[in-house]
């Protein structure tokens, strides 16, 4: 398993989120009652939100990247598609409304971005044991008999 740099996990969490939550609100379009799309959407976009935070395993970064990329996806698809607004809803408040879907995408970011943490614990308990030289602290193996660094002599495990 690769462990790679946390800033590129959430850099793909908001590029997911963004392209994902884009993508899911197209059925809006075609529910038959204008009151599904504020049943349907929120819990869609909770989804997007764990399929993405997925890519990042720290809770926050994947609420933040969440939160960025659902806020980004669903103000696209309201500009593109609803450019009247979001139904039943005061044209006033159409920020709100658009903070509140892309908020749905930081807590499904944010709830598997903390499952990302028990795969680091599983890595880290198989990696190989390793014990530091008393002398110059550089990590040396198990059985290692001379540092590799300072070429001092280790005492006996």
């Amino acid at each position: 398993m690769v462990v790679r740099n946390p800033l590129a996990g959430f850099g793909l969490t908001i590029l997911g989120t963004l392209g994902l939550s884009f993508l899911v609100g197209i059925p809006i379009l075609f529910l038959p009652q204008r009151e599904l799309t504020y049943f349907y959407f929120p819990f869609a976009l909770f989804g997007v939100g764990v399929f993405s935070g997925r890519t990042t395993f720290l809770g926050s970064l994947g609420f933040i990247g969440g939160l960025l990329g659902g806020i980004a996806g669903v103000w696209l698809f309201q500009f593109l598609f609803l450019p009247a607004g979001w139904p039943m809803w005061p044209a006033s408040l159409q920020v709100l409304m658009t903070l509140g879907f892309g908020a749905a995408c930081g807590l499904g970011g944010a709830a598997s971005g903390k499952l990302g943490l028990k795969r680091i614990e599983r890595l880290t308990e198989r990696a190989p044991k390793m014990r530091r030289c008393l002398k110059c602290g550089a990590k040396v193996g198990m059985s290692a008999r001379k540092c590799w660094s300072c070429r001092s002599f280790l005492p006996p495990t």
